[in-house]
């Protein structure tokens, strides 16, 4: 039985003077703080750390979101969250 998932669209992130971010190809949101957000993308699992942080216009059925504030780190934790990648980036959390 083949699983009915949305179609893959190119991931894009485009960050504007660590301010304003714009992100595409957003699955989910896994989580959400003024100093940490996590995204499950098409390219994997995605922590965007820094100070202040808003998310803003999130449209998951378009798949994009915008993410304000002072963005000090980007990091890709996995290949997707169903799979190894996010079973260690929650044993590192749970440790």
């Amino acid at each position: 039985m083949a699983e009915n998932k949305t179609p893959a669209q190119d991931h894009k992130l485009v960050l504007v003077n660590q301010e304003q971010m714009e992100l595409t190809g957003i699955i989910r949101v896994e989580s959400f703080n003024p100093e940490e957000i996590v995204l499950e993308t098409d390219c994997g699992v995605l922590a965007i750390r820094g100070e202040e942080l808003d998310m803003s216009n999130l449209n998951l059925e378009k798949r994009l979101v915008e993410i304000e504030g002072h963005i000090t780190e980007i990091v890709y934790t996995g290949q997707d969250s169903f799979g190894q990648g996010r079973k260690g980036w929650l044993e590192r959390i749970f440790k």
